[in-house]
């Protein structure tokens, strides 16, 4: 048995894990945390520490308010330890009694999580008013080597922390020692603690204290009948003691032994075939003989069975987080149905400004003896060209750069998206999903639509569109460099050749009229490559759509010859609109949604995680070794 318990150590101490591993992962889920779920307590404070040590037995006496709970703890040990008092809820704190040097082996903070270990000097130290869990604690020459003894505050007591802390003193203990009364048997707070104890599979030994005897004779065994039937608790063992204070307070306290059957009828009397007037037995005589081993056995079974009940334990956690993915999966659908913004204005870039910068690429790939030719020409042609513009600028209005016109013509396609997205995402909020309407309210909330609006204004501002531009186009122009070497050969010889003629055709361009040195000089190259396309490529709408669309749909001849210059042309034109666009989404999502996409796509994935998975397999892994060794248990 040893070797099967330390297996199902190893069982527990990995789920813990992984459960704290999964609760990780389903922060977003707005579900409870596991610390508020009655099979983790369990798991925290009786399975971890009790089984990966030897057998002990933990025995509390629990029950109501102003039940006497002190006085059977002090009479179960035969010491005046708890204080006595006829004020209800006096005991505050938990006590216990350990057997002599038990804490030099054992880890008393393990075994009790959760309470701080404190040692207990006098029988006021429980009733001190203390808002930390504290548990008081000192040894005994009298108890069994494996016997731990506590007495607990009540579970039904006005002070709901006195609740937590004999809950937390359940968990643990392997066997209670209930103490019922005529008015505390059927209180809904006791049944419901017992309940509790029942689904455990707790050994209860049950005494009925302050009888009226002989009169409750008749009369305790219906009501703990009723009280059997209301909490699903089956004593192993029952005793009554008479209503006697005097021998309450001077450990005088009789116990008499019961025999006790519930019956199917919560009215018809139940027969005992014990006299009332039999000899008292001893409590501490009665726990000494438990068969220590198998009632542990059987509370750390019961623990172990609540842990994969399919109804309130890990599974019933396990369908939880299912349930609330596939609510995020809905809020996830909605979002996405109602496209946030759909921009089918988004300005395209002069092509001035374009062909500007495939000249530049074209000036870089130059070499040797052509470069410096077109270069001295180009320096010549801007000097000889001064005076002419000047005169220009003169005569016409100033023009504003092109650029900053097309930032402009942005901003304000910018502007009214981001109209759109907020329209959107106001709508989404309005339509019923819980999930959505609390996460876009704190979105939409307050001042965010200008706030976002100023940072946007502020990165588009500092964005150097003309760079980004360049930087395109000379990886398109790399790319159709080595997509297309031999056209590109071609190219460059058209410019060696533009090089060497270049001197006759300035002078001659320049005196008729069609531009000096540094404009028609590169004509000559550019003309071939770009002048055929400008007149058709005015009009490309940018957007990801057009760059998917794939250069050979452009043109019926994108392959050769002019096609194919046109489809890269166009395609300057659409693969900056989708950066820019794309820099738009970027900003949108770190400044408005922030987190909230990848909260959804994490919740919608989590069920298929590797580490909800691994929790699932370490359930059925737990309930697989829990049937084998009920089958072992049978044939024995």
């Amino acid at each position: 048995m040893s070797s099967t318990l330390h297996e199902f150590s190893n069982l527990t101490q990995q789920l813990r894990d992984n459960l704290i591993a999964l609760e990780r992962e389903t922060n977003r889920l707005d579900l409870s945390g596991l610390n508020d779920r009655e099979w983790f307590e369990i798991l925290q404070r009786k399975l971890i520490p009790q089984l990966s040590d030897h057998v002990y037995l933990v025995v509390a006496v629990v029950g109501g308010t102003n039940i006497g709970k002190s006085v059977i703890f002090n009479h179960l040990v035969n010491q005046q330890n708890s204080a006595i008092s006829p004020l209800a809820s006096q005991t505050r704190h938990p006590v216990c009694l350990v057997p002599k040097n038990f804490e030099q082996n054992h880890n008393l903070d393990k075994i009790f999580q959760g309470f701080e270990m404190t040692p207990w000097s006098s029988p006021e130290d429980p009733l001190k008013v203390d808002e930390q869990h504290l548990l008081f604690w000192k040894s005994s020459e009298t108890l069994a080597s494996n016997l731990l003894v506590l007495d607990t505050p009540d579970i039904d007591s006005d002070a709901e922390v006195n609740w937590e802390r004999a809950e937390r003193i359940r968990q643990c203990a392997d066997v209670l020692v209930t103490v019922l009364t005529q008015q505390k048997y059927n209180d809904a707070a006791v049944k419901q603690f017992f309940r509790e104890a029942a689904r455990e599979d707790k050994v209860v030994i049950t005494i009925f204290n302050q009888c009226e005897l002989p009169d409750d004779e008749v009369y305790w065994p219906l009501w703990l009948n009723t009280f059997s039937h209301e909490t699903g608790v089956r004593p192993e063992f029952v005793f009554i003691a008479p209503n006697d204070r005097q021998a309450a307070t001077s450990l005088q306290l009789p116990f008499y032994a019961r025999s006790f059957e519930p019956t199917n009828s919560q009215t018809d009397p139940v027969n005992t075939n014990t006299a009332p007037s039999d000899a008292p037995c001893d409590l501490m005589e009665v726990l000494s003989q438990l068969h220590f081993g198998e009632i542990k056995v059987q509370t750390l079974k019961g623990a172990l069975n609540y842990l994969v009940e399919q109804d309130t334990g890990v599974p019933a956690y396990l369908r939880e987080i299912k349930t609330r993915s596939n609510e995020f999966r809905s809020a996830s659908e909605l979002l996405s149905e109602h496209e946030l913004a759909e921009i089918e204005n988004w300005p395209a870039v002069p092509n001035t400004v374009i062909i500007d910068a495939v000249r530049k690429w074209w000036q870089s790939q130059r070499e040797g003896w052509s470069a410096q030719v077109h270069g001295f020409y180009n320096t010549i042609g801007s000097g000889v060209l001064w005076p002419l513009r000047y005169i220009k600028s003169l005569r016409t209005e100033e023009k504003r750069p092109p650029m900053e016109l097309y930032r402009e013509q942005e901003w304000s396609v910018v502007l009214q998206t981001i109209e759109r997205i907020y329209d959107r995402l106001m709508l989404v909020s309005e339509l019923g999903n819980e999930l959505l309407t609390n996460r876009l309210k704190t979105l939409l909330s307050g001042t965010s639509r200008e706030q976002l609006l100023k940072t946007l204004h502020q990165e588009h501002s500092d964005l150097d569109l003309t760079a980004q531009l360049q930087e395109l186009i000379n990886s398109e122009m790399a790319f159709f460099k080595n997509e297309s070497p031999q056209y590109y050969t071609f190219l460059k010889q058209l410019d060696r050749v533009g090089a060497v003629a270049r001197p006759a055709l300035s002078v001659g361009l320049f005196f008729v009229g069609f531009g000096a040195v540094g404009d028609a000089g590169t004509q000559l190259v550019t003309n071939t490559m770009i002048q055929s396309v400008v007149n058709v490529a005015g009009d490309v709408a940018g957007g990801a759509a057009a760059t998917t669309v794939g250069e050979t749909a452009v043109s019926s001849t994108a392959s050769t010859g002019i096609g194919y210059l046109e489809a890269k042309f166009r395609r300057f034109h659409a693969v900056f609109a989708q950066r820019r666009t794309e820099w738009l989404a970027d900003a949108v999502r770190e400044h408005l949604l922030k987190t909230l996409p990848e909260e959804l796509k994490s919740a919608v994935d989590l069920p298929d995680s590797e580490v909800y998975l691994t929790v699932q397999n370490s359930v059925l892994e737990l309930k697989k070794q829990l049937g084998q060794l009920s089958v072992i248990e049978t044939r024995t």
